[in-house]
């Protein structure tokens, strides 16, 4: 299973690395040939066709061959190890399955630690950039709200064309896609366009007055210290800090006349989750509350059966939470997993008609009926979403809107409304450029009724968050969710 790609089965498997080559005590190579990197692309593509619980849930397969093709034909040349992992994780990127994942080798990864990253916080808004904060020590030229044009003469048209297809999905979602763009910029301009130290950066205020400013970058452990130290980044700051949420991991707030209930969930993890949970819609329901927002903006997962106990908070009656679970293999040829991984996959598992497994209830306890909770939230429900709404959050809101149980507010979740690949994995190390891969094995599919192919739960009333309004401390989905709470059914 993966923390990293933000989702979590509560059946534990210990997964352990699995080594595709024998020459484990070579040299890793600064430059990758063409015929290296051409096998070690092969390689992938090998092992996902062997385990991937759903490689062809989004693209059909002579589709996603010709795509896979056209990644490979790109490797006719020798390439460094940071533009070979641009290529790993496009091809990871065409299957649609946004838990996908490389990582780099330690020494890459070593190497990034060290580097002056690009030196500002930034979040992309369709296809425009902005400053949200100024990470530099003591630049005041850059400051939170201005819109970035240009980085060492790089429009950011061809920096999105460049590092867009880098970044994984979820089917044909794009709000993830501008998520992670924005949150991780410093490590994917370093990874997919240069490794400078210094940076030009061309920008424009609110008024249309052009701006540039020449910047060293900075690395990744000064980073918070320097944002909060920054003056340039003091009205944000304080703007920020007005609609700040509590830093609990499930919080509830009363709000306006004490008859809506704020209910904010960051993650699906933790020890004590389920009695935080349990507690925070009990004082709901003890308060008789006429209406609950319940964000889930930002909450890119956890444990799967987390999220189905949400879902049986809001209704009276036993519900399905995953129709099935697929699995294409359950003892891939390159999986090193410890033997007791591989005696409950068997065990947990039957042979499917059509091919591969399904995991039974024995294995996980999701594909069962699911009982409602004894005291479930009567009252008017709405959502908060966004492209952050990923894995076990965004099952959570397509159940939900299956159920036709809520109002949804904000962006189309990052997250596929018919479900995803995730849960259970096994890890692949290449031979030549040692970068790990990780085969994602649980195809879930979840039960709801059919909706658009390779989308997320989409918006009734779409708000997507502006850094303009986010410097006058504003919450525009949050401020329409109150008012939608507080209207009569």
């Amino acid at each position: 299973m993966t923390i990293a790609g933000h989702r979590r089965s509560l059946a534990a498997v210990t997964l352990l690395v699995v080594v595709a080559h024998p020459a484990t005590a070579q040299g890793i190579p600064a430059r990758l040939s063409a015929a290296q990197a051409r096998q070690d692309l092969d390689v992938v593509r090998r092992s996902l066709e062997e385990a991937h619980g759903s490689l062809y849930r989004f693209t059909p397969k002579p589709a996603l061959d010709r795509r896979f093709d056209a990644v490979r034909a790109r490797a006719n040349h020798a390439m460094s190890r940071r533009e070979f992992f641009g290529l790993v994780n496009e091809l990871l990127a065409e299957t649609g399955d946004g838990h996908a994942r490389a990582d780099q080798d330690d020494s890459t990864t070593a190497e990034l630690d060290r580097a002056l990253r690009f030196p500002l916080n930034v979040v992309l808004e369709g296809t425009r950039l902005f400053v949200t904060a100024n990470a530099t020590r003591d630049d005041s030229i850059i400051r939170p709200g201005m819109e970035i044009t240009s980085v060492n003469g790089h429009a950011i048209a061809e920096l999105l064309a460049r590092i867009m297809p880098t970044i994984r999905r979820d089917g044909f979602i794009e709000t993830g896609r501008r998520v992670a763009f924005g949150s991780s910029f410093p490590f994917r301009y370093w990874m997919n366009i240069d490794t400078a130290s210094e940076y030009v950066i061309t920008a424009r205020a609110g008024d249309g007055t052009a701006v540039t400013a020449s910047v060293s970058g900075v690395l990744a452990s000064q980073r918070s210290a320097n944002v909060n130290s920054n003056a340039a980044n003091v009205a944000y700051r304080t703007a920020v800090a007005r609609i700040a949420e509590p830093p609990e991991n499930i919080s509830l707030r009363f709000v306006g006349d004490s008859q809506v209930a704020l209910l904010k969930i960051r993650s699906f993890v933790g020890n004590g989750f389920l009695a935080s949970l349990d507690s925070a819609v009990a004082l709901a329901v003890d308060r008789r509350v006429s209406a609950m927002i319940l964000d889930l903006r930002g909450n890119g997962g956890g444990a799967d059966m987390f999220g189905a106990k949400l879902v049986s908070y809001f209704t009276d009656k036993p519900f399905r939470y995953f129709d099935y679970i697929h699995l294409t293999s359950i003892a891939p040829s390159f999986a090193t997993w410890l033997p007791r991984t591989f005696e409950s996959t068997r065990a947990g598992t039957t042979p499917h008609p059509g091919g591969g497994y399904r995991v039974t209830r024995d294995l996980h306890e999701g594909v069962a009926e699911q009982a409602p909770a004894t005291k479930p939230f009567p009252g008017r429900l709405v959502v908060l979403i966004d492209g952050g709404t990923f894995s076990t959050s965004a099952d959570v809101t397509a159940v939900l809107r299956s159920m036709n149980r809520a109002t949804f507010i904000g962006e189309e979740t990052g997250g596929a409304y018919e479900g995803n690949t995730s849960g259970l994995n096994a890890t692949v190390i290449l031979p030549n450029s040692r970068f790990k891969v990780f085969v994602q094995m649980y195809g879930y599919v979840n039960a709801v009724r059919p909706g658009p192919k390779g989308r997320g739960t989409l918006p009734d009333i779409e708000i997507p968050r502006r850094i303009e309004e986010t410097l006058h401390g504003i919450d525009a989905a949050l401020d329409r969710a109150f008012a939608v709470a507080r209207t009569p059914p």
